[in-house]
């Protein structure tokens, strides 16, 4: 596939080499671009924190999807502590505790099946950490079946959410 035969650094100077053109276009209009964690480079905090040094753009900003970075190996309350004020937007979703195994090999996941805060994730934890470092962005639920959507809503607002 392409790209994997790229060495981090490399893949690094891909990415920001192919956001050069459309940061700039947001830049000039105002806008943000959020990159959202859904690969080996954006599941990782370090390979992340590089991204945006490299690109150095007051338009890229970050989507914290819950259960890719956790998919993909990263704490994502770690996440939120790291990145906190550059984050703009969050999709929700918890993952069931029979993935553990394969996190670290799965890089993205459309939608969850399960309600939040019956999975592995931690969805409490990134939750607190959220408060804590001010984010008031919008959120997305990621959560498939009304009774999982209706039940993940009651969780947030039982966390304190709005």
């Amino acid at each position: 596939a392409f790209g994997r035969s790229l060495t981090e650094p490399e893949a690094i100077f891909a990415v920001c080499e192919k956001l050069h053109e459309p940061l700039r276009v947001a830049a000039d209009h105002g806008v943000k671009l959020l990159l959202e964690p859904h690969g080996r480079l954006t599941d990782s905090i370090e390979a992340t924190e590089r991204i945006l040094e490299t690109c150095d753009s007051e338009a890229l900003a970050l989507n914290l999807d819950t259960g890719n970075v956790w998919l993909g190996g990263c704490d994502p309350a770690d996440y939120v502590k790291t990145f906190g004020p550059l984050i703009e937007h969050v999709h929700w979703k918890d993952m069931p505790a029979e993935l553990e195994a394969s996190r670290g090999t799965i890089h993205g996941n459309g939608m969850a099946v399960i309600p939040l805060g019956t999975g592995a994730v931690g969805i409490r934890e990134v939750y607190d950490a959220l408060v804590a470092v001010g984010f008031d962005g919008h959120t997305t639920l990621e959560v498939a079946g009304d009774e999982a959507v209706l039940a993940s809503r009651d969780y947030l607002i039982g966390l304190g959410a709005a």
